[in-house]
């Protein structure tokens, strides 16, 4: 982790049509753009942002962050060229990534307060944003999917914002340790009864874990 952690751009996008990897059409709120100034952050998550198939009506998934320093690895994996944002963020961070990001953290981000609840499933849309087919398998081995969070306390953020971490999660349950028990074929059954008691991981990701090792 950077000495100060923050935010380095605010995106918000609206559900669209796009073309899927395989060609067909469909609905997605992946096309996130950056904007400049403040903006407001309540319990569903940023003004003038949609999604189109995670509902936010329990608030889970409010609000999704990825690590500026995951598109620096991508490149030094052999993409070409992968513009920010290209996985759907709302919160492109720096200094604050999944090694260090606990599940049950909570954050201050500008005037808003955030916890963090769970890794994010990734699926292939960042392929067609950003045109390199490999991504999102890369996203999942290297353990840089990105997270999501739920709102505390409405607020204000704008770029270059401070992230404070408030209060700590139970340690050692970083996203990253999380991302590889998802995707270990045989895991540690003592760890993943231990990952499943956790209060502060979503249970939207939990049915997510039981069905990925079944």
């Amino acid at each position: 982790m950077t000495a100060t952690p923050r935010v380095v751009s605010v995106n918000v996008g609206r559900v669209a049509t796009r073309v899927t990897a395989k060609g067909r059409e469909a609905e997605t709120g992946i096309g996130k753009q950056p904007v400049s100034g403040p903006v407001a952050i309540g319990p569903k998550g940023l003004d003038g942002d949609e999604s189109a198939y995670r509902s936010r009506d329990l608030g889970d998934t409010a609000v999704h962050i990825f690590c500026l320093e995951s598109y620096d690895r991508f490149l030094e994996l052999g993409a070409v060229d992968v513009p920010v944002p290209s996985f759907g963020e709302n919160l492109t961070v720096e200094g604050y990534a999944e090694t260090e990001a606990r599940v049950g953290d909570v954050i201050r981000v500008g005037t808003a307060l955030l916890k963090v609840n769970q890794p994010v499933v990734r699926c292939s849309w960042p392929t067609v944003v950003s045109g390199e087919k490999r991504i999102s398998k890369w996203a999942t081995q290297e353990g840089r999917t990105g997270f999501y969070l739920d709102v505390v306390e409405p607020g204000v953020v704008q770029a270059g914002d401070a992230l404070e971490i408030v209060r700590r999660g139970p340690e050692g349950w970083t996203i990253a340790r999380l991302n590889a028990l998802f995707i270990d074929k045989a895991p540690n059954r003592a760890e993943m009864d231990a990952a499943l008691a956790l209060p502060e991981l979503a249970d939207r990701w939990k049915d997510e874990l039981r069905e990925a090792v079944v």
